[in-house]
């Protein structure tokens, strides 16, 4: 995999949702996953670190800037039913730092399903963030047998195995679903099948266009964001090298770096966490914290809904808000 294809792809969103700041919450859920990542000391491989992931989105409630459903629910946890039924559209580009960051495709299988378990339950969103992960690392790879591997991938998709191996890692047991579990997993699996076979489907929007990308190299303006950027991979497109995205740069680079296994995880290593009430600190402070690293406070602000506070940290400004 060359360093290139993961700017190609990450970059131009980056970039794209930056200018959307309304839905900036999928670059933040997406840059916390790569903070959250983990080399392995027994093989090449990356893994999610589900203490500091669960950590992380904690602390993104309070500098949140936009939100779904899934996402704040996955904190509180205050409803089934959104956590079994509701599709978390940040999962199409936190997934590409699991995909990129790895060449071991069972480990990324893996490691996808776990994370998309950890905001969401739905059965759709299960099985389309699987195929479009592996479409990401096929594309990434230069593989030309895309679509013949895709059907490879869900027809040996058994939920029996599915469930045997993950049933653990959903926050909401199955037996909980209000339908049957395995007639809907099964409907949804044979529908994917079928759209993999060119027949029309109203669901599995990503896929659908991800599917236009691959075979026809189509791009439309009303395409979602996953889509986008794998024809912006595809077709070694960069949009624009802006001075604020430095950051971000730094981060595809630390993807790739751990693509090689050239991380050492005893650097990454938390022992033990340090996370300091920010709200506590008064302007000018400066104090560390075990996930911003060292801080300091521009600004501090009290309102009559609340308090705000201005953190300058490594990464860039956040505005914390409660």
């Amino acid at each position: 995999m060359e360093e290139r294809k993961i700017n190609n792809f990450l970059l131009n969103i980056f970039n794209v949702i930056n200018e959307e700041k309304e839905r900036n919450y999928v670059s933040e859920i997406t840059i916390l996953t790569i903070k959250s990542l983990m080399p392995s000391r027994e093989e090449i491989g990356t893994r999610i670190d589900y203490e500091r992931f669960k950590k992380e989105i904690e602390l993104w409630y309070l500098y949140r800037s936009g939100e779904n459903s899934s996402l704040l629910n996955s904190i509180d946890f205050s409803s089934k039913d959104v956590y079994l039924n509701t599709i978390d559209d940040s999962l199409y580009i936190r997934i590409a730092p699991i995909v990129f960051s790895n060449k071991n495709w069972d480990i990324i299988n893996r490691e996808v399903l776990k994370n998309i378990l950890y905001t969401t339950g739905n059965i759709e969103a299960i099985l389309e963030g699987l195929l479009i992960s592996k479409i990401l690392f096929l594309s990434a790879n230069n593989d030309e047998n895309i679509i013949s591997k895709l059907k490879d991938e869900i027809i040996s998709f058994s939920q029996i195995d599915f469930l045997d191996k993950y049933s653990e890692f959903f926050r909401v047991p199955v037996k909980e679903y209000s339908k049957k579990f395995i007639v809907d997993f099964e409907r949804n699996r044979i529908e994917i099948i079928n759209l993999l076979n060119g027949i029309s489907s109203n669901k599995f929007k990503t896929l659908k266009e991800s599917l236009l990308v691959i075979e026809k190299n189509i791009l439309k303006d009303d395409f979602q964001i996953f889509s986008k950027g794998l024809y912006w991979m595809k077709n070694n497109i960069y949009l624009d090298e802006k001075e604020s995205l430095k950051f971000h740069k730094d981060l595809c680079h630390y993807i790739w770096s751990l693509n090689r296994g050239r991380i050492d995880p005893d650097i990454l290593t938390i022992e033990k966490y340090y996370l300091p009430d920010i709200f506590s600190f008064n302007e000018g402070d400066e104090f560390y914290h075990s996930l911003l690293n060292k801080c300091k406070v521009l600004k501090k602000e009290n309102m009559l809904e609340g308090i705000k506070v201005y953190l300058a940290t490594k990464s860039g400004i956040y505005v914390f808000k409660k």
